[in-house]
């Protein structure tokens, strides 16, 4: 028999983990108390490159969307392994992640990838083509001197 020292806390966490998971064991959580998901962003001349940490995640886990230039990553993580006696500490519990980011430039939303290696996702977006800048040339134009109607008798030059 292990003895364990109580904590308070733990049945605090507990109950609010409890709170927020249906009887399928899928998280209800809002969105705003998920974990954070920590990125690395990198921008070129065609693409932006979003890796994201999310270790114990499988592909399936993952979500992955992208409206009106902000990407969004959603990841839900199941647990299936069997409990083996009491946790002392248990701080790796984070079993929902999510995170938008807005990207500063128009996309090619039709080529966004997204591959998984080792519990690193990377997003690859690509940059659409940037209108080039286009130099417009001024013609002159000759005119003719407007004729306007004072009160007067005879029309003024202008």
């Amino acid at each position: 028999m292990v003895i364990n020292r109580w904590n308070p806390w733990n049945e605090v966490f507990s109950a609010h983990e409890q709170l927020y998971t249906d009887a399928l064991g899928r998280t209800l959580m809002p969105e705003r108390l998920m974990h954070t998901l920590p990125l690395d962003i990198r921008q070129s001349d065609d693409a932006f490159e979003i890796e994201a940490s999310v270790p114990g995640f499988k592909p399936e886990d993952v979500d992955i969307t992208f409206d009106e230039n902000v990407l969004t990553i959603r990841g839900t993580r199941h647990e299936d392994e069997v409990m083996r006696g009491a946790y002392v500490r248990r701080e790796r519990n984070a079993h929902s992640v999510y995170r938008q980011v807005g990207l500063p430039a128009e996309v090619k939303t039709d080529e966004i990838t997204a591959g998984f290696d080792n519990g690193v996702l990377t997003v690859i977006v690509p940059r659409a083509q940037r209108a080039q800048p286009k130099r417009i040339p001024v013609i002159a134009t000759v005119e003719h001197p407007k004729l306007i109607e004072s009160g007067a008798d005879a029309p003024v030059a202008v």
